[in-house]
This record gives C-alpha cells, sequence and structure tokens, in this order.
C-alpha cells in the first residue's frame, strides 16, 4: 500500500496496543517487527496463507488460512453490520501528523530522518541496515511502490546493505538510492563501497553514527543495568573509509548541517557518506526487548 492512500498509517503502532481493540495481521510473520503479536489488550486475529506460517508462540482469537486474496473478498464482501470505523480513522490520521524533530545537538536520529524525506523522490529507493538507527526509518521514511524499501528482513541479518544498493542502481539508474546505514552496520559491509567505486554506482549512504550497538546496549543496561561488548569507536570516520576508496563524504554534527549535506551527497555522482555523529543517549522506544 503507498504511503499516501487513504488507510495508509506507518507512524501509529503505539496507538494498535494503547487503543485497538482487534488488530488484524495479514500475510506477515507475528515477530519483532510486530511486537511478537502483542497489542496490548486487542484480541489479534493472524490471517495466513499456509498452515506452516501460523504463530506458534501466541493463542490468536482466530488464525484464518487459506488464499489471502479470497479470505479479504469475503471480508470485503462482508454486507451484515458494520462499526463505525471512521472515529477510530481519525484518530490515526491525527497521530500521524509528526512533527519536526527539536534542533538538538548532537542530532537526533529523527532530525536525520525528518531532513531526509524533504529530500526523496516519490520513487527513491531506501535501503536499511541497522538496529536502533534503521528502527526508526521504518517509521518516518514512507514508501510508495514495491522495490522502493528493502531492509534486512525478519532475521535481521546485518550486511545487506551494500549489496542491495547495487542491486538497486543497475536495475533503477534515474532512481534516488539512499543507505542508511547504523555504524554496527558499517563495519560489516562498509568495504563493499569499493565495489560501488569500480562499477560507477552511486547513492548516498547516511551513517548513523552514535559509537554504540544501540540495540544491544540500550536493553541491557535497562534490563540488568550494565552492557558488554556493546561499544565501537566513537566519531569513527566512515566518510574518509569511503573517499580512500574513491567515494566522498563528509561528517555531521549539528543539525543545520543535515539538508545541506544530503543535498551535496545526491549531487556528488559517486557513492557519498554523509556520517552524521548521532547522540548515544537517543534510544528507539520500544518494548518487546523488555517483555
Amino acid at each position: 500500500m503507498p504511503a499516501d492512500h487513504e488507510l495508509a498509517f506507518s507512524r501509529t503502532r503505539g496507538l494498535l496496543k494503547s487503543e485497538a481493540d482487534v488488530v488484524v495481521v495479514i500475510g506477515a510473520p507475528l515477530d519483532f517487527r510486530l511486537s511478537f503479536g502483542s497489542f496490548g489488550d486487542a484480541k489479534v486475529v493472524h490471517v495466513v496463507d499456509s498452515e506452516s506460517q501460523r504463530a506458534t508462540h501466541v493463542t490468536p482469537a482466530v488464525a484464518p488460512c487459506g488464499d489471502l486474496r479470497s479470505i479479504l473478498t469475503v471480508l470485503a464482501d462482508w454486507s451484515g453490520s458494520r462499526a463505525d470505523h471512521e472515529p477510530w480513522i481519525a484518530r490515526l490520521r491525527d497521530a500521524e501528523s509528526v512533527g519536526a524533530a527539536a534542533d538538538a545537538s548532537p542530532p537526533l536520529a529523527t532530525r536525520v530522518y525528518g531532513e531526509l524525506r524533504k529530500r526523496l523522490d516519490r520513487d527513491a529507493v531506501v535501503v536499511c541496515d541497522g538496529g536502533d538507527f534503521v528502527s526508526y526509518a521504518g517509521k518516518y521514511i514512507d514508501s510508495y511502490g514495491p522495490g522502493c524499501w528493502l531492509d534486512a528482513g525478519p532475521y535481521g541479518c546485518l550486511g545487506t546493505g551494500m549489496g542491495y544498493a547495487m542491486a538497486a542502481r543497475v536495475a533503477r539508474p534515474d532512481t534516488q538510492v539512499v543507505v542508511m546505514l547504523g555504524d554496527g552496520a558499517a563495519g560489516f559491509s562498509l568495504m563493499d563501497a569499493d565495489s560501488l567505486v569500480r562499477h560507477d554506482l552511486p547513492v548516498v549512504i547516511v551513517v548513523g553514527n552514535n559509537g554504540i550497538w544501540g540495540l544491544e546496549k540500550h536493553p541491557m543496561q535497562a534490563i540488568y543495568g550494565y552492557d558488554v561488548a556493546a561499544d565501537l569507536q566513537s566519531e569513527c570516520r566512515y566518510d574518509q573509509v569511503v573517499a580512500a576508496l574513491g567515494g566522498a563524504g563528509e561528517v555531521v554534527r549539528d543539525p543545520g548541517e543535515l539538508g545541506p549535506a544530503l543535498d551535496r551527497g545526491f549531487a556528488s555522482g559517486v557513492p557519498y557518506v554523509v556520517n552524521v555523529f548521532t547522540d548515544p543517549a537517543d534510544q528507539y522506544p520500544r518494548s518487546s526487548n523488555l517483555g
């Protein structure tokens, strides 16, 4: 569903836990991306296309199994009584209106995405490779068509970013291609920028550089009060790495520098790193890693 569809809501998942009566998940596993199927007091309906896709770690209120098109057609053709959903839809529309992030320094991840979304074309390909930093992308970056959103998938396998970027640039040579890269994920695949350079495949690589494994460090601190092996090199110059490989890039320390840096990246014609030193205390809000 394109992000500008009248019923597309990408930033309202929190309301599912606090206000929804029923949550219907269609054709997707109840994994960490969907709170493992837990949405507060809401009943969960899990619609799948095969028996093997039914969740075993939760007990949905009902779990229809079969051809998804047929199941959805039956639901759409229902002619009986219906609840009035307009107040709920209006509530979601209100929540979808996200204000601009504050001019905090160092920049918050939300400010990075606020500046990026102003510059993305409708058909831009956004590649996501990371943990906490990329989680914000899922909340604040809209996608409008097939192939415009590429992430690490249900297993969260880091290191896919550069390969996805190469494929996207080859398949869509005239389209914006942006890689959102956590600094932890950069350790897996940043050297593949060499391949981007050698094959003349310009992409913009935005590194959310907070110097930690945020998706590990913050939960460990919350649960145990300490963390182990969760720190990275502070203010590592990933931009200089890609420049040495034949690309280019720059460091961003101040929120006001974000927009111009992204503009320079899109205009560069080479693999270009916008290396944003973000706040390590900025934690993506989630509850699934605590309970």
